[in-house]
């Protein structure tokens, strides 16, 4: 039986593999999936939120916004409050994305589920939420330490 590190590992490399082809042509590549999902569902984050939001350093966050920018999805504007912070709103283009990213979650979530019984489902879907609550315990410990 393949270690959990090994499966976490694959099921997240064939998620960003379904990304890519359910996303091909759309401005929005496997990896800014989960960006653009983000900022649609709270706009005005700003890039520091979402850095922290996402468990992803600030340098990727910037990035990755960029490119997002770039593409016409996302505007960053100067926090009034703070002219050094940059808050992210998605753009009509991006909210117009917004049902094909929800369907292609579901669709990869289907896909995992695939063959599960209700209870499974549930059980499963349980267990991973506890699995990722710890390991978001651990990061905020390593972050703070």
């Amino acid at each position: 039986m393949p270690s959990l590190n090994r499966s976490l590992n694959v099921i997240g490399r064939c998620g960003t593999l379904f990304r890519a082809r359910r996303l091909e042509g759309t401005g929005v590549d496997p990896f800014n999936y989960f960006y653009l999902f983000r900022i649609c569902r709270e706009p005005g984050l700003s890039q520091d939120e979402l850095s922290r939001a996402l468990y992803v350093n600030k340098s990727s966050v910037t990035r990755h916004l960029s490119r997002l920018e770039e593409a016409g999805l996302l505007t960053r504007t100067p926090d009034p409050k703070d002219r050094r912070a940059l808050l992210v709103h998605p753009t009509q283009k991006a909210m117009e994305l917004l049902p094909l990213l929800r369907e292609v979650g579901n669709d990869w979530q289907a896909a995992l589920t695939d063959g599960f019984s209700p209870e499974e489902t549930a059980q499963f879907e349980s267990l991973l939420a506890r699995a990722m609550e710890n390991a978001r315990k651990s990061a905020d410990r390593e972050e703070k330490s």
